[in-house]
């Protein structure tokens, strides 16, 4: 109603002109409009006009109340008045507010049959001229709906802190936003439409509008916000003063075709987010197989970042620091200097490195804060250096600062620089980085580790050279045991094929003895001599000189094994040779301590091995030294055979751990017990194998009581050494190894064989029983620790154990 009052008083000639007048009252009224005292009643008449009133305030005055406009017709006007005027009406041309143009210029896409199609084009646009064209088109759009004037498109810059008027596709600056300037630049601050009725008497606009070249009435702006919250367009709709002013309708119906098409641009938008996000997934792709597949070093990594980067945010150059900690300072290798490939890819330079302190320039305030920094205009931002513009004669516009931030803290910035097609970087820009940062700290982070573990592999190899320089066995001294490999007849004891043997008072012949009795069960021709006394001079050169686990303990136990299997048909020639070596080196590297003090106290070996710490490092040893040029004894074989080799030996030196005994034994002895023992079925063999690896590493418990003294004694001196290390850590050693009880020595040997060793045996016998010599010699020396039970506590001082030293 309340346009149509407007328009067809106007229309029907009603109102042409509306003044003020002598007498307060109306002068002039259109033709067909009584006079004041003639038909008009006196309520007419006697109405009161102020002086100062416009014919814009009349307009308005019955835009905004219809009913008075209506009364008035209906009382004054006379019909057959009314009726002329309506002929009139429909005798002249429609003529209505309109723009300039007629027809609106739109695109080609809307002679389009399908509105499919043309939808599928919009959610196309992608680049910043094409959402130029769509908000100059919508405002067009806008303005034909709601009977506008003309028509207005502003796109902010610099962070929405400047404002261009879009013309033609080009922007020319407008001015600054701001509060009490322009409507524009008020709708860009409040981020909300405004509907005003009259620019002239708005307070909140003293700058008014742009120019229109006419007098402007009535505006509505509306601010194109995507749900990104970036602001890519202001729409500015105007009246001419003489014409009414905008209604609420009219800025619901400017809403409706607004957020329409806000809504088409930010599929759009999501579009473009989605294909960045697309090339993104593809080089994080590429990027991961290429470090996990190639070990990259760091400056392929930081290459392939500054490439992506450059082209996710669309920057004309970068930059990428990273931070060094220890000196709190800011680095760079690679430098873009706007040079490209055949293909169009940026090519970044490898130059002398620059370094600066965290304290100077955007970067390094960047790299403090762990802030991201958007600089529409460099040259107004105190913390830009113009002295490399001016050095360089590049002309640097925006900057968009973001730090890479990995383990919570800041390991990288990277400095972009001029984004492309815009005047500065966007929200967006900054949100798809921050994604693509995360990834950055990952690579980098691997990457670095890659580094230190090539270095530290460096240094082990180093390390390792050094190390068997050191423990190899010089030529010469090869040289001098080749020229005389095996003892003489009178130089084998008569003893040596037989469990009793004790190799303490033989300790210059044992590698002899060693050769003598691997040739003796796999022939001269099985190993090559001369790797074979280096093998074995090497492996005596790796025990280390410690009171019991020591190379003539490795001897006994290499010994006994050989005794175990030599002329037996149950094993095979290649299980024979795995238990011989496996014997020799089983304790190689043996520092004194059991397994239980490297965990207690956290020692790197305990962290390397979990679980059977130094059987795990004894066979890491074992197989040092038979990979080793020269120490190679097994170089004859296949590489099944290495293979399967190494794993017997593994298996046999992992089984002397003494915590994995018991529950082997109980597998086994449960067996026989219930008779389904068969040493043919490849669990049982594997349980009887770690078995007899267990009982020669005990070997000593068996032995002659001469020797059983002996070496309880050499035992008893490193578990004393190991308790004092115990105790100066503050902690408390068991009671076999506080030497401050060594007088419960024969009670603790008495509880070890039939505790241990005794199980041990019996059910070693039932399996192997060319090994009851070992039963009987275990059963003879516990009765000789009763003995000394039942002897006077002195008896137990001659067993002569060392004092500690004081």
């Amino acid at each position: 109603m309340l346009k149509w009052a407007y328009h067809e008083a106007e229309e029907l000639g009603i109102i042409e002109d509306i003044m003020s007048c002598n007498n307060h009252t109306l002068c002039r009224i259109g033709v067909y409009t009584p006079l004041p005292g003639q038909d008009s009643k006196d309520r007419w008449r006697n109405r009161h006009i102020p002086p100062d009133i416009t014919e814009l305030d009349v307009k308005n005055f019955l835009i905004k109340n219809p009913d008075v406009f209506e009364e008035y017709v209906i009382e004054s006007v006379p019909i057959d008045v009314l009726q002329n005027l309506i002929q009139a009406k429909q005798d002249k041309p429609e003529k209505g507010i309109h723009l300039e143009c007629a027809t609106i210029p739109l695109q080609k896409r809307y002679f389009l049959d399908s509105v499919k199609d043309i939808s599928s084009q919009l959610i196309n646009i992608v680049e910043d001229h094409e959402i130029y064209a769509e908000l100059s088109e919508m405002v067009l759009i806008v303005a034909r709906a709601v009977h506008a004037s003309h028509t207005t498109v502003y796109i902010p810059t610099h962070q929405n802190h400047e404002l261009c008027i879009l013309r033609n596709g080009k922007l020319t600056p407008y001015g600054p936003s701001g509060l009490k300037t322009t409507v524009a630049a008020h709708a860009v601050i409040e981020r909300k439409s405004l509907l005003v009725d009259d620019i002239q008497f708005d307070p909140r606009f003293p700058k008014g509008i742009g120019p229109v070249g006419y007098s402007v009435g009535s505006v509505i702006c509306i601010p194109v916000i995507l749900p990104s919250d970036d602001i890519i367009g202001v729409l500015e709709v105007t009246r001419e003063q003489s014409k009414f002013s905008f209604a609420k309708g009219d800025l619901q119906t400017a809403h409706a075709l607004v957020s329409w098409m806000t809504a088409c641009l930010h599929e759009s938008d999501m579009k473009r987010n989605l294909n960045t996000q697309s090339k993104l997934n593809d080089f994080l792709l590429e990027t991961s197989r290429e470090i996990f597949d190639e070990m990259n070093c760091v400056d392929t990594v930081v290459q392939k970042i500054m490439t992506f980067t450059k082209q996710l945010v669309n920057a004309d150059r970068i930059s990428m620091f990273l931070v060094d900690e220890e000196k709190q300072e800011l680095y760079a290798d690679h430098f873009d200097e706007g040079e490209k490939d055949e293909n169009g890819q940026s090519i970044f330079n490898k130059k002398s490195q620059i370094r600066f302190h965290k304290d100077l320039g955007i970067a390094g305030y960047v790299a403090r804060t762990g802030k991201v920094v958007n600089i529409y205009d460099a040259y107004e931002d105190d913390r830009f250096n113009q002295a490399v513009d001016k050095m360089t004669g590049y002309k640097t516009r925006s900057i968009l600062c973001m730090p890479i931030i990995g383990k919570n803290k800041v390991v990288g910035v990277v400095q972009l620089i001029n984004r492309l097609e815009a005047e500065c970087f966007t929200n967006a820009d900054e949100n798809a980085f921050k994604l693509f940062a995360v990834y950055c700290a990952l690579a980098l982070h691997f990457s670095n580790l890659f580094n230190m573990v090539k270095q530290q592999q460096t240094q082990h190899k180093v390390a390792m050279e050094v190390l068997q320089y050191h423990t190899r066995t010089p030529q010469d001294e090869v040289d001098h045991f080749q020229e005389k490999p095996i003892p003489n007849d009178d130089e084998v004891p008569e003893l040596l094929k037989f469990y009793d043997f004790c190799c303490y008072a033989y300790d210059e012949y044992l590698p002899k003895y060693v050769v003598y009795l691997l040739q003796d069960m796999f022939g001269t021709d099985s190993f090559d001599l001369e790797k074979l006394c280096r093998f074995t001079l090497t492996v005596r050169k790796n025990y280390r000189p410690v009171t019991y686990h020591n190379w003539q303990h490795g001897f006994h136990v290499f010994h006994s094994l050989w005794c175990m299997v030599n002329d037996d048909e149950t094993f095979s020639r290649f299980d024979k040779m795995a238990f011989t070596i496996s014997g020799l080196c089983h304790d190689i590297d043996h520092r004194g301590y059991n397994n239980a003090f490297f965990q207690k106290l956290h020692l790197p070996l305990a962290n390397l091995y979990s679980t059977s710490v130094m059987e795990q490092h004894h066979y890491r040893q074992t197989v040092t030294i038979l990979q080793t040029e020269g120490t190679d004894i097994f170089s004859f074989m296949t590489a099944g055979d290495y293979k399967e080799m190494l794993e017997q030996i593994r298996h046999n030196i992992l089984a002397t751990d003494l915590a994995l005994y018991f529950a082997n034994q109980k597998t086994l002895s449960g067996c026989i017990k219930d008779g389904t023992f068969d040493i043919e079925i490849p669990h049982m063999r594997t349980h009887a194998k770690a078995l007899m690896m267990t009982g020669a590493d005990l070997c000593a418990c068996a032995k002659p009581w001469a020797t059983q003294q002996e070496t309880t004694k050499n035992l008893y001196d490193e578990f004393y050494f190991q308790g004092d290390e115990e105790k100066r850590h503050g902690l408390t050693p068991i009671p076999m190894m506080d030497r401050n009880r060594f007088d419960e020595l024969p009670k603790q040997q008495i509880g070890f064989i039939d505790f241990i060793c005794r199980p041990l045996y019996q059910t070693l016998s039932d399996i192997l029983p060319r090994t009851m010599p070992l039963l009987a010699g275990v059963d003879e020396n516990r009765s000789h620790w009763a003995d000394l039970v039942e002897q006077e506590a002195t008896s137990v001082s001659k067993m002569t154990v060392s004092p500690k030293n004081e």
